[in-house]
């Protein structure tokens, strides 16, 4: 059968515009950058559809916004918001694919042509939304078609295949983008918490400086103190001290002075050239000092509240441009904890002493103002219950978390001889005595040879019998020797047929899931059939908090309560503490092993229960301030430290 030329024709243009938009489509993959991959997907939209102009619209919450356009006639759409839903736009991104088909071919917008009667020239438009799984991501317009001709369908199915296309790549990049952003917060938070911890003002400064690095990268960070109009740097990246007799440190003290003097955050791209007038005037004042120092682009964030001026943030870098959008936020969210603890520093080393002095001076008046026996007796009781609450110990109680109960010890069913799984005695969680039969065998081999060994047996007795009978006592003797070999044969088989009843080893419980689905099943000797945990002891897993782990030692009681009894309480005794904690995810948490004796076999594994280790005895007073000590002892080593 010949295929007619125009359907040839209509499935190799049909293939075309599928290879073209595949090719374009892992071009639109190839980027995960938001702001890099837009240019990408309008310019190559408008090349594949031939069209002189359009626009590329986002969806930003309610509202799409106009990010790119080209032609006199979309220039000033560029940032024009329209509310999803109203407009030509609007409807487009908010109609599914199978609607908007309909819509457009029947909408006489797109069956404009260029009208050559006259002068006035109309216009033909094309557009498509950009749904990725159900998601709204914008629109694509396209106007006018090189050539004077009108978008057909052809450019419809072509412009809707690139926008799908378009769609999925723009949802990956504003994903990753997102992912980015958490990641910059997640790091800004550490930094905030790392130079939150201490009061001392060096240190401070240079855990800024040093650790700004983790947000975006630059090649020289300072932090400067404002003292009598100059600046006084005090923290540079990776050194312990500031040499103030170095030239490079005297530049750069000179450019932080330059951008202080401007009152607001200063940018330069590329000094080499500024595009704006700030960055001219810088250049032109520090061109030859940055290219001393092989520094292409700084960025200049001064430290300001509402009290007043603290010092400048900087950071330089022998790139242009290091600084995008997305790391002068970081920056500025950066600088703005900075001021804050530098104030909170600096509010700490000017706190006077003088009102704590006068309040204790006038607790001691009124304590003296008081009758000398009443004095008495209130430091007699004061006396007792420090007493009390410092010498009277009792075992501190280290609770555990997330404990669970396994058996102690395993054994495993194995059968002696091979057979198939005729029977299954026991089922999951069932319990054994020791010689009980949980599996029955089928062993036809060995039945058959045990029934060929006793025939031979029998015809070895006749023979014997037979040969008596004629007085032939050697070939009697021969024949009896041979029953004899015979029996033996045959109490082994017999031995051997017992064993297809397979028992259980030990006294406990079956652990293994369904035992019954190993009805119909070829075993061979030696094959583990079925597990059977002991019962009598079980051991129960449990993590005790980093904050009490000095305390747990091997051998100390734990005591304990399940919820299935929690009138009955148990004991048991700690067999290992692991030496680390059970993950590196920083939850502190380590493993601890204890062995709990159950003779009665009401504990059961897979239980929920309650534990506390007894630790150490330990008086009230240790009870109450471990916790506020610990973290004071911490306090203080991070200020002196």
């Amino acid at each position: 059968m010949t295929v007619p030329d125009f359907e040839l024709d209509l499935l190799r243009a049909e293939c075309e515009r599928l290879r073209l938009i595949q090719a374009i489509g892992r071009e639109f993959a190839s980027s995960l950058d938001f702001d890099e991959l837009l240019p990408t997907v309008f310019n190559r939209v408008l090349n594949a559809v031939h069209a002189q102009g359009g626009s590329l619209w986002i969806t930003e919450g309610e509202v799409l916004r106009c990010r790119l356009a080209l032609g006199a006639s979309s220039q000033k759409l560029v940032g024009k918001e329209v509310p999803v839903g109203e407009g030509f736009v609007g409807d487009v991104a908010r109609k599914q694919r199978s609607t908007i088909v309909a819509d457009a071919m029947q909408d006489p917008r797109f069956q404009e042509r260029v009208d050559r009667s006259s002068t006035m020239i109309t216009t033909t438009v094309l557009a498509a939304p950009m749904l990725a799984e159900g998601e709204s991501i914008g629109a694509i317009q396209v106007l006018n078609k090189y050539g004077d001709d009108i978008f057909d369908d052809n450019d419809r199915e072509l412009l809707e295949g690139l926008a799908a296309a378009a769609a999925i790549a723009l949802r990956n990049a504003r994903l990753h983008a997102a992912e980015k952003r958490a990641r910059d917060l997640a790091t800004l938070l550490e930094i905030s918490r790392e130079i939150t911890s201490t009061l001392d003002l060096d240190r401070i400064l240079r855990s800024v400086v040093n650790l700004a690095v983790r947000a975006f990268p630059f090649e020289q960070g300072a932090v400067g103190m404002v003292a009598k109009g100059r600046v006084d740097l005090r923290a540079m990246t990776g050194k312990e001290a500031v040499p103030a007799d170095d030239p490079a440190v005297r530049r750069l003290a000179e450019r932080c002075e330059w951008a202080l003097g401007r009152g607001a955050t200063s940018y330069v791209a590329d000094v080499t050239a500024p595009a704006t007038d700030d960055a001219r005037a810088f250049a032109g004042a520090f061109a030859e000092t940055m290219a001393a120092d092989e520094l292409r682009s700084g960025l200049y964030l001064p430290l300001m509240d509402e009290e007043g001026t603290l010092g400048i943030l900087a950071f330089e870098s022998t790139t242009p441009d290091f600084a995008g959008e997305t790391q002068q936020e970081l920056a500025a969210i950066l600088a703005n904890q900075t001021t804050v603890a530098l104030r909170n520093a600096e509010l700490y080393n000017q706190v006077p002493l003088a009102d704590m002095l006068g309040a204790l001076a006038s607790k001691k008046k009124r304590w003296m103002a008081l009758p000398k026996r009443r004095r008495q007796v209130i430091v007699g009781v004061a006396a007792i219950v420090i007493a009390a609450a410092t010498l009277i110990r009792w075992p501190y109680r280290v609770s555990g978390e997330l404990p669970t109960f396994r058996a102690a010890s395993y054994a495993d069913v194995r059968p002696l001889v091979s057979g198939l799984v005729e029977r299954v005695m026991v089922t999951e969680g069932a319990s054994v005595q020791r010689g009980e039969p949980v599996l029955q065998l089928r062993a036809t081999d060995l039945q058959a040879q045990r029934d060929l060994a006793q025939a031979d047996l029998v015809a070895a007795e006749r023979a014997a019998a037979a040969a008596d009978a004629r007085g032939d006592a050697g070939t009697a003797h021969i024949q009896r020797a041979i029953a004899d070999a015979r029996r033996g044969s045959l109490r082994v088989l017999d031995g051997e047929l017992a064993a297809a009843t397979v028992r259980s080893p030990v006294d406990g419980i079956v652990l293994s899931p369904r035992p019954e689905n190993l009805l119909g099943v070829q075993l061979q000797a030696g094959d583990r059939a079925l597990v059977v945990g002991r019962v009598d002891s079980l051991e129960l897993d449990f993590d005790v908090s980093g904050t009490d782990v000095d305390r747990v030692h091997v051998g100390q009681t734990v005591r304990l309560r399940v919820d299935a009894l929690p009138q009955r309480t148990f004991e048991g005794r700690v067999i290992f503490l692991a030496p680390e904690p059970a993950d590196s995810g920083g939850s502190g948490a380590f493993p601890v092993r204890a062995m709990v004796a159950n003779p009665d076999g009401v504990l059961r594994a897979g239980m929920q229960a309650h534990a506390k280790v007894l630790t150490a005895s330990a008086s009230s007073v240790y009870r109450v301030f471990r916790a506020p000590m610990r973290w004071l002892r911490i306090l203080w080593w991070r200020i002196v430290s």
